[in-house]
């Protein structure tokens, strides 16, 4: 750009400010020490979006570690006045943790997370959607003893946030957190479905079974996905949506094999709108290893004459998984 030939150089260069195009953004050196200073003191909503969104990018890319980006997000998400967006940083800092940092590092990240929302979760305006977003996102970062003592205090009422409305919805989120974490039993979750016994509720407690960290949770959600076609569409979702956890990486893994063995079984079988859902939804993304790549590489090489729509899901999952791998390795390294 000719136009800025010889003028002072700013602190943060901005693409694409105002947002008026498509673009990735690459922020030079200089840029990115601002942003990591100051991020929280763009005043502009609309700027800070952006450079929220172009950090993303650059971590889900390799190029900037996840750890960075979790870094940034706990020092500066509690001052975003955008709901959407405040949301959006919690969605991208779970996946940050969950795929994108070194796995000998996860723990560590995992309990910075977890105590780095509760204390927003304590400073947010009492009553407000920030308040509310922050007590959801405890329910998908709580996984110490300590941490799920308060998430079973909060669903109790023994424990107390000012101003937190804990409503159904929220009671689903911190009973989901207490199943995966393993505390929460069957009883538990059944009693939960006599106060909100809905569509919603039964949804609910469907994605709770599945989430339980047993190898029999994990078995009764594959028969009944994979093995047989009984379960309504809703509920197939919700035994997907509960099935792969975080920190249930071990339970998982032994149905990586079995993922690629059932494929085209699934495809020629079920309804085009439930194979999309399994074939996205259990692809063994947290079985993040090289091995797993070359076994999905070995399936696309062995399946060239499979259904397009079959094969690019499949791909779509490989790039996934790829660049988690590349991800892990910036953060390994850095």
């Amino acid at each position: 750009m000719p136009e800025l030939i010889g003028r002072p150089r700013p602190a943060l260069v901005l693409v694409n400010d105002e947002d008026l195009t498509y673009c990735k953004v690459r922020f030079d050196e200089a840029s990115l020490a601002t942003l990591r200073e100051s991020l929280g003191d763009l005043a502009d909503p609309l700027a800070r979006a952006l450079a929220w969104s172009a950090l993303w990018n650059l971590t889900r890319d390799g190029l900037v570690p996840a750890r960075d980006y979790l870094d940034l997000v706990l020092r500066f998400a509690g001052r975003e006045s955008n709901i959407g967006v405040l949301q959006s940083l919690h969605q991208q800092a779970k996946s940050a943790l969950d795929m994108y940092v070194a796995p000998e590092r996860r723990d560590e990240w995992a309990a910075r997370l977890a105590e780095g929302t509760l204390a927003e979760l304590r400073a947010a305006a009492p009553g407000g959607d920030h308040q509310l977003a922050w007590a959801r996102f405890l329910a998908q970062t709580a996984t110490s003893a300590a941490d799920l003592q308060l998430v079973s205090g909060l669903l109790a009422g023994t424990a107390r946030i000012d101003g937190l409305a804990v409503d159904q919805e929220l009671r689903w989120s911190l009973l989901h957190a207490l199943a995966a974490g393993g505390a929460a039993d069957q009883r538990q979750l059944d009693a939960e479905l006599e106060r909100d016994d809905t569509a919603s509720g039964k949804r609910q407690l469907t994605e709770a079974r599945a989430s339980l960290p047993t190898a029999e949770a994990k078995a009764e959600t594959w028969r009944l996905v994979v093995d047989s076609n009984e379960l309504p569409n809703a509920l197939v979702e919700a035994r997907i949506a509960g099935f792969q956890q975080a920190g249930q990486r071990e339970l998982v893994a032994p149905y990586a094999e079995s993922y690629f063995e059932v494929l085209e079984k699934i495809w020629a079988e079920r309804s085009i709108e439930i194979s999309i859902r399994i074939v996205s939804g259990l692809f063994p993304r947290l079985v993040t290893t090289t091995q797993t790549l070359e076994r999905t590489d070995a399936w696309l090489a062995e399946h060239e004459d499979a259904a397009p729509a079959l094969r690019r899901l499949v791909l779509e999952c490989r790039d996934d998984l790829a660049r988690a791998l590349r991800a892990q390795a910036r953060d390994a390294a850095s």
